[in-house]
């Protein structure tokens, strides 16, 4: 527990002085601001450039759909990406510096580095996210009454998502040492695998991308929220695979 803990500090220590602990979380406070502003002046900013074109359309009214809409479409795109970036060398960077070399000489237990990293960074992101997401809600009730269904499942689909990419990205670590570049590539790799094993409608459903493919389709109720169970458990399932996965490889690497 003392290994932990002091582990958990080194984190913190080095997230904030790079500035990494802070650029999640106002990237995300960014997108809870500008996806129900984009929602609210996408109509004024159409009717502008149609008047210009001579083009008359009638537009329909913005609802609380088009926020989180918007919200989603940032958040599964950009969100993730930065994600990736800002944790994407967690690992790496200690097997380049030689950083953990010392602490392991001195008893410091490998599985505690994964499960406290792993633990860092779901933290961080769980952090990130819930400001993202309350400041859309609360910019999108300000201003529309729709009612939307699974509002907090739908939320949970991208945040759990997020977590297993950060599952990838330790395993990835622990494979691939001190090359950032591997990492990255490894990530992509994943994506375009899910994607394409996705074509398959009868597998679509139980993998991870899954999740936030559903996001809108379950507040439009188009989706149940037990539809997406599947792929919830297989998602779970892999993430913890992945850490276990991270952990046994650790244990065997040489700093």
């Amino acid at each position: 527990m003392n290994q932990a803990a002091a582990l958990f500090k080194k984190e913190m220590v080095e997230h904030i002085r790079n500035f990494k602990l802070f650029a999640l979380i106002i990237v995300f406070m960014i997108l809870g601001v500008v996806s129900p502003l984009t929602a609210l002046l996408m109509p004024d900013i159409l009717e502008a450039v149609m008047e210009d074109s001579g083009i008359t359309i009638d537009l329909p009214p913005v609802s609380a759909f088009d926020s989180y809409a918007q919200f989603f479409s940032n958040a599964n795109q950009m969100g993730l990406v930065i994600l990736v970036i800002v944790f994407g060398n967690i690992m790496t960077h200690e097997f380049s510096g030689k950083t953990l070399v010392n602490l392991v000489t001195k008893g410091l237990k490998k599985y505690n580095i994964i499960l406290v990293k792993s633990a860092f960074a779901v933290m961080v992101w769980t952090a990130a996210y819930i400001t993202g997401a309350l400041i859309t809600y609360l910019y999108t009730i300000y201003y529309w009454e729709d009612e939307v269904q699974h509002l907090i499942a739908a939320f949970a689909l991208t945040w759990l998502f997020g977590i297993f990419l950060i599952s990838v990205i330790m395993a990835a670590s622990a494979i691939l040492k001190s090359s950032f570049a591997g990492v990255l590539i490894t990530m992509l790799a994943v994506v375009i695998i899910m994607v394409i094993a996705g074509i398959h409608p009868d597998v679509a459903e139980y993998l991870p991308q899954y999740l936030i493919s559903s996001n809108m389709e379950l507040l439009t109720g188009e989706l149940e929220a037990r539809e997406v169970v599947p792929s919830v458990i297989v998602t779970i399932a892999a993430t913890l695979i992945m850490i276990g996965a991270s952990i046994f490889i650790f244990n065997n690497v040489e700093m």
